[in-house]
């Protein structure tokens, strides 16, 4: 059997213009260089990045992220977040030809759709996904039935059990959940958004990943020690996967 497809998802970088800022007490850069460190090290196909790329959704920080990136030997795939500027964020990505965000992606034995979530007028940084975003998706599933699929937002589109966060979840999420549903060929949804670790599976398996900076806990205070990581993803040509969580030896240091 053909090698898996292998993807690295890095979410929630929260990334600020100047590199030596700090956010709540920690480095974005500083604990995002330390991820990508180790993502290299991994040898990934693609780079998944599903949005809060930015904490401000700052010109200068999407061109140091793709900076960053560019370095590395292996294509981009990426969707915004709710901090982030999409109209910036699309122009800056657009200068990494590797790059690709916000559509369906063939990547051989497997397809890869990537939605935008982010309610534009949101209160507490809910999501939503548009009839737009529905109906395109409800397309691209239809167009490769047979295909195995990834579907990737930034906003977690099923309860994650943690109260204040699930507050912020897609809004209209019954309407995705019934729409995937229809479709065998859909196998993960990865989102971000949550700063957590996070596994389902009911059929369709769902993840969410830690945070390249600060990690989310169900405290009061919202803040963990606990370390940044990325998640793995094996996509085998049989429509199977393997998925993990890697942490990085740094811990941001909380205010």
């Amino acid at each position: 059997m053909s090698p898996p497809i292998l993807l690295a998802q890095l979410t929630d970088t929260h990334l600020l213009a100047k590199p030596t800022a700090q956010l709540r007490g920690c480095n974005p850069w500083q604990t995002f260089n330390t991820v990508l460190q180790t993502v290299a090290q991994c040898q990934p196909d693609g780079l998944l990045l599903t949005g809060d790329l930015a904490e401000q959704g700052e010109l200068d920080a999407y061109e140091q992220l793709v900076e960053a990136i560019s370095q590395l030997p292996m294509s981009t795939y990426w969707l915004p977040g709710n901090h982030d500027h999409l109209a910036t964020l699309q122009q800056v990505f657009q200068q990494l030809p590797t790059s690709q965000g916000l559509t369906s992606i063939d990547l051989g034995p497997w397809q890869l759709i990537l939605l935008n979530s982010v309610l534009p007028q949101a209160k507490f940084g809910e999501g939503y996904l548009s009839d737009q975003q529905l109906q395109t998706l409800r397309t691209q599933l239809s167009q490769h039935p047979d295909k195995p699929t990834l579907v990737a937002l930034h906003h977690h589109p099923i309860p994650i059990g943690i109260d204040w966060v699930d507050q912020m979840q897609v809004q209209n999420a019954d309407d995705f959940l019934n729409l995937i549903n229809q479709f065998s060929n859909v196998k993960l949804v990865v989102f971000g958004h949550i700063h957590h670790e996070f596994q389902q599976h009911n059929g369709i398996g769902f993840y969410g990943s830690p945070s390249t900076c600060l990690q989310v806990t169900s405290v009061e205070s919202g803040l963990t020690e606990e370390r940044p990581g990325f998640r793995l993803f094996w996509l085998y040509p049989d429509g199977t996967y393997k998925t993990e969580v890697r942490r990085v030896k740094i811990k941001p240091s909380l205010s």
